[in-house]
C-alpha cells in the first residue's frame, strides 16, 4: 500500500487487532481474540467480533492471537500508513 493511499478496512481501524497489536496493547487483544467467531482475511487472526479485524470472513483457516503474540511486526500493511501519519502529528 502506497503512504498516500487510505485504510480500506471497514469499521474504526483503531480498534482493530492488527492496530493495538501494532501499538503493544496485548491485553487489550487478547480480550479480543478469546472466545473466536471470525477470521481476518488479511493477517489471519482469529477474533471475537468482525468489528475487530479489517476484512472478517468465516471462521477458520486463521491463528491464535497467541500463537504471535510475541511477534511486534506490523502484520496489516493498513497499520504502516496509520502509523506514519502519527509520527507527522508528532
Amino acid at each position: 500500500m502506497d503512504a498516500n493511499e487510505k485504510c480500506i478496512c471497514a469499521g474504526d481501524h483503531e480498534h482493530h487487532i492488527c492496530f493495538l497489536h501494532s501499538k503493544g496493547m496485548v491485553e487489550e487483544v487478547e480480550k479480543l481474540t478469546d472466545n473466536p467467531t471470525v477470521t481476518c482475511a488479511i493477517c489471519l487472526v482469529n477474533a471475537n467480533s468482525p468489528d475487530n479485524v479489517c476484512s472478517p470472513t468465516t471462521l477458520g483457516g486463521g491463528f491464535k492471537y497467541s500463537d504471535m503474540q510475541g511477534s511486534k511486526k506490523i502484520i496489516c500493511e493498513s497499520v504502516a500508513v496509520v502509523l506514519d501519519e502519527d509520527k507527522k502529528e508528532e
